[in-house]
């Protein structure tokens, strides 16, 4: 009797869950979805020197690289990173993070620098 009501019960469960219509709804509909391009700056001290040093990184592309090499000469050789976030801002890109850039030689080591990671919309 034990063995039929357990039967019955199980029975009854995989009807009601496989029963049941499934429909897989698109998480956005009828809405644009936002795009970014993003920027990796590496900024670091030069040696005896209160100049920074500026490397910009857009991609990989012909002319993401080109357009990188042409921020990072001129934002190279600016004493403030102020500076640097103000001409970003100015070409419509936003502070997404910022980290410490660190350098490891000999076993030793420490922040060498700073990265901000920024994006506009595309």
């Amino acid at each position: 009797m034990r063995s039929l009501l357990l039967f019955v019960f199980l029975l009854s469960m995989t009807t009601i869950t496989l029963g049941q219509e499934t429909t897989i709804k698109p998480i956005i509909e009828n809405q644009s979805v936002q795009k970014y391009a993003y920027a990796y700056i590496v900024i670091k001290g030069k040696f005896l020197s209160k100049k920074l040093k500026v490397n910009v990184d857009f991609g990989e592309t012909k002319e993401q690289i080109k357009a990188g090499k042409e921020y990072s000469d001129f934002l190279t050789n600016k004493t403030s990173y102020a500076a640097i976030l103000n001409h970003m801002v100015d070409n419509n890109f936003e502070l997404v993070e910022t980290l410490d850039y660190n350098d490891i030689t000999d076993g030793s080591g420490g922040t060498t620098g700073i990265v901000f990671i920024m994006r506009r919309k595309l």
